[in-house]
């Protein structure tokens, strides 16, 4: 669907500053750790997650700490810092999770159990036994870990989403698979690596959201191909195929090249359409419209993929585009040129829409005084993206030396993405941001498809790709994502529940005849609504092997204004180092 142009105020003062040279600018994110932590952190933080952990409706910290790069060295509690609405963090690690330290590589906040309230995930590494804190509310926790898997692993990253297509989360995790030998933990510089795993949601949860039995089921076995990945630091859900099931994509440092494993039916295959670089860190998904196409493509920006020669790393970061099919071309010739893509030591990367002009731009975090850095998308006028030199997130050489995670949400209410790094390796302190030069999100979100789910009698419900131009996508980056539903004439709105990546769901019986559309308003309060789709009569009576697959019915999404509107029911019937490289 056609979009018009709509510029804000904002949007044409961001423009205009555009305009202007470099010099000319103010930094776009301000530091304000000092005021933000009140502390200096001296963890050694691998990745940071920003969730809300007491449910208070703004956004807290978490941070993954371990003490050592490819040995284990000593354990160290994990951070969660709780915000006070104005990005002022109080430091609650020990009341949340205890006196016990970890060998952490990842957590993350995300509700496994269903009932509406953020659960901790726990990743730990060197042969060591992840980690499950269930959310009680008011930011109180239980330690559940019984509810996982009791296995030893070397946890890399994890992620959380759908995958069985069952309706609830599920957990996919790298594993380095450091299993000792003759007693010894194997190095993960010379570690064959392995498989992901995948751990199925098994719960079993009363009308109240309160666990009752089951847990967490180890299918590795039965679910995902022999092919392993050699030290990855990351692992993503994304559904590259546009089949509406979330395939893996897991990174590889060592190896000659990452991972792609594709969802069919619930099962993971090895798939060979994924370009091969080696010392990867890491995978962010984003929707681009390429030069002369008309429609957006999903492409994923990859951090420091390059070919190894002589002990010195091709460090430039590449982005890959994918065709209908979920195989990937290395794009990056074609829209990253190398005077913009500077090839630091960098670590990650994260899609946002900073000057909110409705297309992802791009945030690398480098580590060893390397800046961190801001890509701007200029796809459409310039057929590439830019480097702008003004981010303001390392205004020296020591400013942000070991930016091992990067993060973004609003903190402070103000309606612009701020920043969150957590600083490892080098003993470097965590740094906040506020984005006070950056435009606040007048863009509206975009409902990219819709399908609906059918079994042998109706439609049971729907699902959607949502996104912001930001990646990742997480529950609180939204106000609400619904499901507005017309069956003969009588309206009815259903919430939809994020199911991992940019996908959501709603179980919703609709017969043939039945209208539904899925409407999207983000955290700032600006919205938009998919097309209308009719359930015809094929999509209410097919007929899936397993009762719960996908009918082949299809909506693309439109943007619609920038600003909240009231949504009228009823006229639903006219309407998706080379770091301490050795």
């Amino acid at each position: 669907m056609a979009t018009p142009l709509r510029l804000g105020a904002a949007s044409l003062a961001t423009l205009a500053s555009l305009l202007v040279p470099d010099v000319a600018r103010a930094d776009l994110w301000t530091e304000v750790t000092a005021d933000a932590l009140g502390v200096e952190t001296g963890e050694w933080s691998n990745k940071t997650d920003l969730a809300d952990v007491d449910g208070d409706g703004d956004v807290d910290l978490l941070f993954a700490n371990g003490s050592a790069y490819d040995v284990p060295g000593e354990r160290q509690l994990n951070g969660v810092w709780l915000n006070d609405g104005n990005a002022r963090f109080t430091d609650v690690s020990a009341e949340v999770l205890g006196d016990d330290g970890d060998f952490s590589r990842v957590i993350k906040g995300r509700d496994v159990t269903g009932d509406g309230i953020v659960d901790l995930l726990v990743g730990n590494t060197y042969e060591t036994q992840s980690r499950l804190f269930v959310g009680l509310g008011g930011g109180e926790f239980e330690e559940r870990t019984d509810l996982l898997p009791q296995m030893n692993a070397s946890v890399g990253d994890l992620e959380v989403g759908d995958v069985d297509g069952d309706g609830d989360l599920d957990i996919v995790l790298a594993d380095w698979g450091l299993d000792p030998v003759d007693g010894e933990l194997l190095n993960p510089f010379t570690a064959e690596g392995a498989p992901p795993l995948v751990w199925l949601n098994e719960l079993e949860v009363d009308e109240d959201g309160n666990v009752k039995g089951g847990g967490f089921v180890d299918a590795t076995d039965d679910l995902v191909d022999g092919v392993p990945t050699a030290w990855a630091w990351e692992i993503e859900l994304i559904d590259v195929d546009g089949d509406f099931d979330l395939d893996i994509m897991a990174s590889s440092k060592v190896g000659a090249g990452s991972n792609l494993y594709l969802n069919e039916g619930g099962k993971f295959r090895s798939s060979d359409e994924l370009p091969q670089f080696t010392n990867n860190y890491d995978f962010e998904p984003m929707f681009i419209t390429m030069p002369g196409a008309d429609e957006p493509s999903l492409a994923v920006v990859t951090i420091n993929d390059g070919v190894q020669v002589s002990h010195k790393f091709d460090l430039r970061e590449r982005i890959f585009v994918a065709d209908a099919d979920g195989a990937f071309r290395d794009a990056t010739a074609d829209i990253w040129p190398d005077e913009d893509n500077k090839g630091e030591d960098d670590n990650m990367v994260v899609v946002l829409d900073f000057d909110s002009d409705g297309d992802p731009d791009f945030l690398i975090g480098a580590l060893g005084g390397n800046p961190d850095r801001l890509h701007v998308n200029e796809l459409e006028d310039e057929g590439q993206f830019v480097l702008d030199a003004n981010a303001g997130l390392s205004t020296g050489l020591t400013n942000t030396p070991g930016t091992l995670g990067i993060a973004l949400a609003d903190l402070n209410g103000d309606g612009k993405l701020d920043v969150v790094q957590s600083q490892g390796e080098l003993g470097d302190p965590e740094r906040v941001y506020l984005g006070d030069e950056i435009a606040p999100d007048t863009a509206a979100p975009i409902v990219h498809a819709t399908k609906a789910m059918a079994n042998e009698d109706e439609v049971v419900g729907v699902l959607a790709r949502v996104h912001d131009n930001k990646s990742p996508s997480r529950p609180h980056d939204w106000k609400s994502v619904t499901l507005e539903v017309s069956i003969e004439g009588e309206p009815s709105t259903h919430p939809m529940t994020w199911m991992g990546e940019m996908m959501w769901r709603a179980d919703v019986a609709l017969p043939e005849g039945a209208e539904y559309r899925v409407c999207a308003t983000d955290i700032a309060g600006n919205d938009a609504c998919g097309d209308a789709v009719t359930v015809g009569a094929a999509e209410a009576k097919e007929d899936n092997a397993d009762g719960g697959d996908e009918a082949d019915e299809a909506a693309g999404g439109c943007r619609v204004g920038g600003q909240p509107a009231p949504v009228a029911l009823a006229l639903l019937a006219l309407v998706a180092l080379v770091r301490r490289r050795r």
